[in-house]
């Protein structure tokens, strides 16, 4: 966790901003990597706060303005989300291109083991991906670092021992410090009383460990696995749920929309009653629903009242369509009874993105995602089963052109992560 969070990060921080020390006979004007220096610094810093109102809620604590707020406390989740989340994006042409994409492998190694699982191929790509990072980096930096060479090799050593890590240990993300100190914060927050607090701490392990003990022998006891949903919420089943507002009456669609919904009910079920209904200018009414608990605990809202309630989007979402990873803003969720042998299906109308720009995926190793808005071309309709999980769609432009790439929360290229549920956050109806 540490040398990932904040070790890593404040090396390479350092060598692009140009603050790491500098002795003869080394001289700054031969660093060609530092190119973070006065306005593009600033305009950097403006552009992963520009990002925060695009990252859902489940992001948890998003980052604030690196220029303004790195030597103020900037926390090692604030790092984490700015290097390997939204720094392929941020960096891009703010650093030299070799320097980008020798960076973009080390992001792609990292977001392979901090994987929930991992398969042996990811693993040996891995190991692959952080020694070939570990010997450009020699080529790139340390020819102009000779006096700090030591400093900058032990910091960038243990990089070459992740994979084998994984390897004996598990997937990172399994061994996290995250959890352990989450764990000493509770534990703090129980004492409650300054005097004695080794003895006060003592204690609250000593019960811990016989509410355990109980659980471990009556399993009935223990209800933390129990996931109770809100009032008036529709549990689907499979860790599926939707969630208020609902429409009170029947909403019409737009002419695109019920196309969409048509095109999926014909794809379905080509015999069903339900298609007899919609009228020669192909729009349908239906009740409307808000938002869509998702199995990984994250919530996914919807245009209809997102931005109307939210100051964080939390409506793109990455589906399966046809075997293959898309993403989408959904506009809303109704549920429609298709075939009169089947129970009633939960669909969200959505409208797509287009494919990521090709070039810069590959020169990106896959972590710069950056996507066109269809808008009603790319309307379609999907049963809620095919949504994985939220992402961030952020705005950017490239080559003049209005585009958004896109942000997965860390960890939410699978689809459970377990232990963590976002909090329902009650909506007015009216």
């Amino acid at each position: 966790m540490h040398l990932l969070s904040l070790n890593l990060p404040d090396l390479l921080l350092k060598l692009w901003h140009g603050t790491i020390e500098c002795e003869p006979p080394d001289t700054k004007a031969s660093w060609y990597w530092a190119s973070l220096m006065g306005n593009t610094w600033k305009t950097l810093g403006k552009d992963v706060a520009d990002a925060r109102p695009y990252l859902p809620g489940s992001f948890d604590h998003v980052p604030c303005n690196i220029a303004e707020k790195i030597n103020s406390g900037y926390k090692a989740w604030e790092f984490w989300l700015f290097l390997y989340r939204l720094g392929p994006a941020v960096l891009y042409k703010h650093l030299p291109d070799e320097i980008w994409e020798h960076f973009c492998r080390l992001v792609h190694a990292v977001r392979i083991i901090f994987q929930h699982s991992i398969s042996h191929n990811e693993l040996r790509l891995a190991n692959t991906l952080f020694l070939d990072w570990s010997k450009e980096f020699e080529l790139l930096y340390y020819q102009h670092l000779p006096t700090r060479i030591h400093f900058v090799r032990q910091s960038v050593h243990a990089i070459d021992h992740y994979g084998n890590e994984v390897e004996t240990k598990g997937p990172l993300i399994c061994a996290s410090q995250w959890t352990m100190e989450r764990t000493i914060g509770n534990l703090v927050e129980e004492i409650q009383q300054p005097s004695n607090p080794y003895a006060n701490l003592g204690q609250r392990a000593i019960r811990r460990a016989q509410i355990n003990a109980l659980k471990s022998i009556i399993p009935s006891l223990d209800t933390s696995d129990t996931k109770c949903l809100p009032r008036f919420a529709k549990d689907l089943g499979s860790g599926y749920a939707l969630l208020k507002c609902q429409d009170q009456t029947s909403h019409a669609t737009t002419v695109h929309e019920g196309w969409a919904i048509q095109d999926y009910i014909e794809c379905t079920c080509s015999n069903s009653p339900i298609l007899q209904q919609f009228p020669n200018d192909g729009t349908i009414r239906v009740c409307r629903w808000a938002r869509l608990q998702l199995p990984n605990g994250q919530i996914a809202h919807s245009l209809w009242k997102e931005t109307r309630f939210n100051a964080r989007q939390s409506c793109n979402v990455k589906i399966m369509l046809d075997g293959k990873p898309r993403v989408g803003e959904v506009q809303y969720y109704f549920e429609c009874r298709i075939d009169c042998m089947k129970p009633i299906e939960a669909l969200a109308v959505i409208k797509l993105f287009s494919l990521p720009h090709q070039e810069l995926l590959r020169r990106s190793h896959t972590t710069f995602a950056s996507c066109q808005y269809l808008g009603d071309a790319g309307t379609i309709a999907v049963n809620v089963n095919s949504i994985h999980s939220v992402v961030a769609m952020v705005p950017h432009k490239l080559d003049d052109k209005d585009r958004f790439y896109m942000v997965e929360k860390p960890g939410g290229d699978v689809t459970c992560l377990g232990g963590y549920l976002e909090e329902h956050k009650q909506i007015d109806e009216q």
